[in-house]
Formats: C-alpha cells, structure tokens, sequence
C-alpha cells in the first residue's frame, strides 16, 4: 500500500499537465516574436525554472510523504498566475493592435451608449460606488474561498477544483494574448475613465489595480467567467454556500462596469469563455 501511495504522489497531476502546456504553448509564441519583445530570455527562464521545480517537486513527492510538499504542489500553479497574468501584456500586441475600439463600438451598437460611462454617470453615490467596488473585490473571497473550502472540507475534490480554475485561467489568458483589450480604465481618456470615490473598498481595490492591472484581459472578463465557473462549482459541490455566492456574482458583474475595467460586452464574452471552460475541465477533462 505505501509503495503504491508513493507511486501515485510521485505522478504529475491534472492541473501540473495544464501548467507545462500553457508554457509551452506561450514559449512557441515567444519563439515567432524573439525579436520584437524586450528581455525574451527571461520569459523562456521562468518557464525552464517553473517546469524544474514541477519535476523536482514530483519526483521529491514520490520519495517523501511531506504534507508541506504536497501543499506546494498546489500552491505553485497559483502563485504562478500572479506572474502569468501580467506577462499578457508584453505579447498581445505582437499579432493585433489593441481592439477595443472594435468592443466599443459594439456596446453602442448594442445599447445606444456607453454603459460603462453611462452606469456610473447615473449613479454616482458614493455608497454605490462602494457597493461595487466590494463587488469587484468579492471575486477574491469567492475564487480562492472555493480553493480553501475544498481543501479543507473536500480534500476528495481540491484537485479538481484547481485543475478547473488553474485551467480555466489558462484559457483567458491565451485569449488576452491573441485579442489584445485594455479595457474603458485605459482606452478611455480622464475623466471618461474615472469611477466615482467610495469608502473603503473603493481604497482597496484602487490600490490593486495600480499595483497588480495592466493594459491587458478586458475580453472576456476573467473576473465574470472565473466567479461563473466558482458558482457553477458551489451550486454543485457545496449548495449550502450557493445563496451566499450567487449574490455576490451578481453585484460583481454590475461592478466590472461601473467601475471601467470591462465593457459591458466583456461581460457576456466572460460569461460564454466561463461556461464553455467549466464544460471543458469540470465535466471533460478531468475525467
């Protein structure tokens, strides 16, 4: 029995697969661009060096039972996106130039206007503002409170759980890659791109974006199709939650317009993107 449990921990998992084929996926689209991007070599090493410490970390796995070690398996591919995410923003210019004027003209077709200028120009109360910023915010509880759930509640399924996100992940950001967006908070020109001031949230959510946003993943928004794919996953897995989740979403949908980071476009492109990578990883691949 132990040498069989040594076997399987001495195995790449679902999500460690997924993460190898997105870098080499992005490495081939390095490849066809070398010379139009800046340090190239840095981008091939993260990848080199994430794929050591995944073979490492499998083949030390399989010789030792250390919780700390199988924790980390499962951490890296998240801490991961944290670098994967703003690298979109080197290569998605390298095929398209930025297409959001093309999403722009699509909402004001669609709508008449520009909802994410109209939205927060209708109602420009502070506790409105603040009621959407912690919207926008509650993607994080509801994303990473899934993982955690899992992996405290559910150990059965948290490798599940991060295959469908990590991998989901992956997807929209090789969208972002090949369609390049930045969204009305950069497209747009001052005061145009602007959300009204709120309270706390408003603080916290301002200061992430300085830090953490780039000009890039407007469409579709990953915000929408992750928290859709959360939702799908709690209605099914944990329904006791579902009540808690589902208004949540629906402040955060609102929310990803009336505070510029997406057009109101993005919004059903993330819902479609959302729906079709929880069919794909939750109900296909994993299998």
């Amino acid at each position: 029995m132990e040498k069989k449990n040594r076997k399987e921990r001495g195995r790449l998992l679902a999500f460690e697969y997924a993460t190898l084929l997105y870098a080499c996926i992005t490495a081939g689209y390095i490849s066809f661009f070398t010379e139009r991007l800046e340090y190239p070599w840095l981008h091939y090493a993260v990848r080199l060096a994430a794929a050591g410490w995944i073979f490492f970390a499998v083949w030390l796995d399989g010789r030792s039972a250390l919780p700390v070690l199988a924790a980390a398996r499962r951490i890296f591919p998240f801490a991961m996106l944290g670098y994967w995410y703003p690298e979109t923003s080197c290569f998605n210019c390298l095929l398209f130039e930025p297409l959001d004027r093309y999403f722009m003209d699509a909402d004001f077709i669609l709508f008449g206007c520009q909802p994410s200028i109209e939205f927060s120009r209708c109602l420009p109360q502070a506790w409105v503002s603040e009621l959407m910023y912690f919207g926008y915010f509650s993607y994080y509880f509801i994303f990473f409170g899934t993982v955690l759930w899992c992996w405290f509640f559910r150990k059965a399924i948290v490798d599940k759980a991060i295959l469908l996100f990590v991998g989901s992940f992956y997807c929209f950001y090789l969208i972002f890659i090949l369609f390049p967006a930045a969204g009305p908070q950069y497209y747009f020109s001052a005061p145009a791109n602007e959300a009204p001031d709120g309270y706390l949230f408003c603080h916290i959510m301002r200061f992430f974006q300085a830090v953490a946003e780039k000009p890039t993943g407007a469409f579709p928004s990953s915000h929408v199709g992750i928290t859709l794919i959360a939702v799908l996953f709690i209605f099914k897995h944990c329904r006791e939650l579902f009540r808690y989740a589902l208004p949540l979403f629906l402040i955060l949908m609102a929310s990803t317009v009336y505070i510029k980071a997406h057009y109101l476009i993005d919004v059903a492109g993330g819902l479609a993107a959302g729906g079709l990578c929880y069919l794909l990883f939750a109900r296909r691949l994993f299998r």
